[in-house]
């Protein structure tokens, strides 16, 4: 696939739930030449200068957005700190343990965010908007790969590694199973330690609706579980 100017750190991690991302992956790597339409009049005479906004872990979400909107490469590499490892765990779901083709596919979807944030209406929560474009991108690379031959490598895994390798695959399966409005609330809340009003921002719902996805996702998780490991 066509290479996008590199958005990620290289110690970014892409593995569930055994997943270590790193927690600032626009730092020093996304300048805004790499952020396509960044406007080019902002500081154009006759036109006042945009508020200038301090990135950061307190900064409101919706100003963080429209912060990015106007092109700032700060507000942007804040964003993609918050979102880089819950956006990784859906593109994981769907391509599976292969690194190369996780990080694929996350460089493809940050770049893709990156043009569309401008156009990005609020209508659905960010999260929501970024999971859908990280699924898009998943499906494309999945239809490629199914094109080419594929040799499994030889694995020399220990009882240990093996049995935590084992259990992985089975949440992986058992979070694949759930519908997204279950599955993306979930992911954010387990694996993300995200509070129930951050995860209402970042959905674009209120937070009882957030509540009750949260309890159906924990019940269906249970028993899709048990149907995959009756014996654990």
């Amino acid at each position: 696939m066509t290479r996008r100017p590199d958005l990620l750190s290289s110690q970014s991690q892409s593995v569930i739930p055994a997943f270590s991302g790193n927690r600032n992956p626009g730092a020093g790597v996304f300048s805004v030449e790499q952020m396509p339409g960044t406007p080019q009049d902002a500081e154009s005479p006759g036109r006042p200068d945009p508020a200038p906004a301090s990135a950061g872990p307190g900064l409101d979400l919706a100003v963080l957005i429209a912060a990015c909107q106007r092109g700032d490469r700060e507000c942007f590499a804040e964003l993609m700190r918050r979102y880089f490892d819950a956006v990784m765990r859906q593109i994981v779901l769907y391509v599976g343990a292969d690194r190369a083709a996780a990080d694929d596919v996350a460089q493809e979807t940050w770049w893709r965010i990156s043009r569309g944030i401008g156009g990005f209406s609020g209508r659905s929560g960010f999260y929501t908007w970024a999971c859908r474009i990280a699924r898009n991108e998943a499906f494309r690379r999945l239809k490629k790969m199914r094109a080419l031959p594929v040799l499994p490598e030889p694995v020399q895994d220990t009882r240990a590694e093996k049995a935590e390798s084992d259990r992985a695959e089975l949440v992986q399966q058992a979070l694949a199973r759930l519908p997204d409005k279950f599955r993306l609330p979930l992911v954010l809340e387990l694996w993300e330690e995200r509070s129930v009003k951050e995860i209402a921002d970042a959905l674009g719902l209120p937070e009882g609706t957030v509540k009750s996805r949260l309890f159906r996702a924990r019940e269906k998780f249970k028993e899709v579980w048990l149907e995959l490991s009756p014996d654990q």
